[in-house]
């Protein structure tokens, strides 16, 4: 997530009653072993890979800029296994470039698009062999489509998905699936399923004026959380390959989840979600975690951890990126110091799912993406 994208979070938080149900996690000394990470960074002259052995205690951070040429105002950053792409613009062209995070392999596909007056491009995304761009056709026009490019080859082709819409969310890929949601011309919310092997639309979704959050989940599967009002919501579990129906179980959650891809993840029967806090806030979003089985949802208490770093590092800290990691049973947590504008401090919080601070690794620039391993 770029440091500019960030700042979207905040308008996203909205008053929240509190449930006889959730239970804010207090600060308590946790003995857990620290992982091994890895995440992407920057300042304002350079993109960074930072990986962290925990063993160790140490980690060897590389300048993607000066090694790989990853243009510090890069617009996207795409994870499919252990291949991230970066995704620029410049001189009316499109460009990215790969890096495999643990074999160091890259590849660069310069201009592999250029701007006309046909289209106009909303986002853009890959598989393991090829690109997509998510775009509105012809410009000024709402009508999106869906244009497939062999970067080897450059072949191409594009695909209508629907006409005049209203708005168009991020894209989720998985293993020749491409899940493309949006609002349509009348407001209902829709979610197309594309094989990205046949270029074809396999099955479209539509939700009505229900609220889609779409992941896939740890087995792999489809899983979509659907927000019904009142703070009512139905989860839905789909097969990757047919797409037939696995399991639906309905639930309440007092919070919000935005449409689109979650920022978060299923493991087995617990949901771990990006909880926006009630604005105004010092902190825009924090950890949570809601179990399906018991039925009991958890809050982590950031502003307390936040807290306690600006009283540790004695500078005002803004997060960053998060994300929950499975094999340690933690949060990572980035944050950076805003009190300074030309100089970066930054680092990785390490968060028990009690909401006790494990662990704080610090970084000379803002973690903005912490890569899943």
């Amino acid at each position: 997530m770029k440091i500019t994208q960030i700042y979207w979070l905040i308008l996203c938080g909205i008053v929240l009653s509190s449930c006889s149900k959730e239970a804010t996690s207090p600060n308590e000394a946790v003995e857990i072993d620290i992982p091994d990470f890895k995440l992407i960074g920057e300042d304002l002259d350079n993109i960074y890979q930072f990986s962290y052995d925990a063993t160790l205690k140490q980690g060897v951070q590389v300048n993607l800029t000066e090694s790989l040429g990853v243009d510090p105002l890069y617009l996207t950053l795409r994870q499919v296994s252990d291949v991230i792409s970066f995704y620029s613009f410049s001189s009316g062209n499109f460009s990215v470039i790969q890096q495999n995070v643990e074999t160091g392999q890259s590849t660069t596909y310069p201009n592999f698009y250029t701007v006309n007056d046909e289209r106009s491009i909303i986002w853009g995304t890959n598989s393991e062999n090829d690109l997509f761009l998510g775009y509105y056709s012809p410009q000024g026009s709402k009508n999106f489509g869906l244009r497939s490019l062999n970067p080897g080859t450059q072949e191409s082709s594009d695909l209508s998905i629907a006409i005049n819409v209203q708005q168009v969310f991020d894209p989720i890929y998985f293993r020749q699936r491409l899940i493309v949601s949006y609002q349509d011309g009348v407001g209902k919310y829709q979610a197309a399923i594309f094989n990205t092997e046949t270029k074809a639309i396999l099955q479209t979704f539509d939700f009505g004026s229900n609220v889609p959050s779409i992941l896939i989940d740890d087995m792999g599967n489809i899983g979509i959380i659907v927000g019904k009002g009142n703070n009512n919501f139905t989860y839905q579990v789909y097969d990757l390959e047919t797409l037939s129906p696995i399991m639906e179980t309905n639930f309440i959650l007092n919070r919000f989840l935005p449409p689109g891809p979650l920022q978060g993840a299923v493991i087995g029967d617990v949901l771990y979600y990006t909880n926006f806090l009630a604005q105004p806030s010092a902190v825009p979003f924090g950890p949570a975690y809601f179990d399906f089985v018991l039925d009991e949802n958890k809050v982590i208490d950031i502003v307390s951890i936040v807290q306690q770093v600006e009283q540790a590092t004695q500078f005002t800290v803004d997060v960053t990126a998060m994300r929950y990691l499975e094999k340690a049973d933690v949060f990572l947590m980035g944050y950076v110091n805003v009190d300074t504008a030309n100089s970066f401090q930054g680092g990785i919080l390490i968060i028990s799912k009690e909401g006790a601070l494990i662990d704080r690794v610090e970084v000379p620039f803002a973690p903005t993406y912490i890569i899943k391993l």
